[in-house]
């Protein structure tokens, strides 16, 4: 089993995400927000399960029920997530 610390980047971006959510009137934010933090999780029980990203050394586990992917470095026993980005987001 693998630990997962969120960099403060990452949380950031789950804040960020949550107020453009809530801003612009969908309802389910803080569902949408469980939902990318349940993914991460998975990541504690299935390590490296995600994508190669474009960046040497980081993984993409996209978010199946909402459009956003959580970035990701395996680290030993420990997941790494720096950022959380949507999926039409400029990277």
């Amino acid at each position: 089993m693998f630990e997962i610390r969120w960099r403060r980047r990452a949380l950031d971006d789950l804040s960020r995400i949550f107020l453009w959510l809530s801003d612009n009137g969908h309802a389910d934010a803080n569902r949408v927000i469980m939902r990318i933090r349940l993914a991460a999780e998975s990541l504690a029980r299935l390590g490296d399960i995600g994508r190669p990203s474009r960046v040497r050394g980081v993984r993409e586990l996209s978010v199946r029920t909402a459009p956003y992917v959580i970035a990701y470095v395996v680290d030993g026993s420990t997941i790494d997530i720096p950022a959380v980005y949507h999926t039409a987001q400029q990277r």
